[in-house]
């Protein structure tokens, strides 16, 4: 930081906010202010080429040393690892009540409206695998 700049403010943010986003936007707003535009910008460049055929992960560590980001790697970490176990027990959910207590599509979104745009990704990936077999 600055010494012009020794203050930050997150924006506002939703009371049910995980924490741990909280945290990265935190660690984000910490770093030095080139920094998060390099970030910003290998963030937008993923985002919008990830699914091109020629696109190559970037390597963050040579645009921003690794000590800058360490904090903000390591919050990012947990939260994909969170969202990794998060879609890993509602697909676990869907397998159960699709193939062992034998629900329908309906039956599952009205019983879990929450997640209804993740449950009709599973039910139909769980279709089209469960077809090739």
């Amino acid at each position: 930081m600055s010494e012009k700049n020794d203050f930050i403010q997150l924006p506002p943010i939703k009371k049910d906010t995980p924490s741990e986003v909280v945290s990265m936007i935190w660690q984000y707003l910490k770093l030095p202010e080139e920094s998060r535009k390099r970030v910003k910008a290998e963030l937008i460049n993923v985002h919008e080429n990830c699914g091109k055929e020629d696109f190559q992960i970037p390597n963050l560590y040579d645009i921003v040393p690794k000590e800058e980001i360490a904090e903000f790697e390591d919050i990012m970490r947990k939260i994909i690892t969170g969202i990794i176990s998060e879609a890993s027990g509602i697909a676990t959910w869907v397998y159960v009540q699709k193939y062992v207590k034998h629900k329908t599509l309906d039956e599952m979104l009205e019983e879990w409206a929450g997640a209804s745009q993740f449950i009709l990704a599973m039910d139909t990936w769980f279709e089209r695998l469960m077809a090739d077999q």
